[in-house]
């Protein structure tokens, strides 16, 4: 998928939707996690289904083993084999992206100046942008 792959009508609402959805909810591997935020972004944004076969999982242990099934070390490079990498400053509004957290990968989302990730123990949380540390073209 290039750079000039549209975006689905209505995308910034759905994106809005669903990160209302994110923050209603707690996280739960497998359903509401750091890898399925980027994977229910890129559906919601340019209607991709990216790495639906990657589930089951409902541990980290479980997310990691099955990554490395498809010969991933985490989350960034999942997201790599599928959407354009651009450079972090590049990431407009509805990309996706990469945090490491104490060590870990972690999927995110773009919204502007602040990018949200699903944390194990907040739930949805807001971070600055500055802390993407790979981000990835969603149409």
């Amino acid at each position: 998928m290039s750079r000039d792959t549209m975006r689905l009508p209505g995308w910034d609402q759905r994106l809005a939707d669903l990160i209302a959805a994110y923050q209603g909810g707690g996280f739960i591997w497998g359903v509401r996690d750091c890898f399925r935020l980027p994977q229910d972004v890129a559906r919601a944004v340019a209607g991709l289904a990216i790495w639906p076969d990657v589930r089951p999982y409902c541990t980290a242990r479980g997310a990691a083993i099955r990554l490395a099934r498809h010969g991933f070390s985490g989350v960034g490079d999942a997201l790599a084999a599928v959407l354009p990498e651009v450079p972090p400053a590049q990431a407009r509004r509805g990309d996706v992206g990469m945090v490491l957290e104490a060590g870990a990968q972690a999927g995110v989302v773009v919204l502007g100046a602040e990018i949200a990730g699903m944390a194990p123990d907040g739930g949805l949380t807001l971070l600055p942008r500055a802390r993407l540390v790979r981000a990835f073209a969603v149409g």
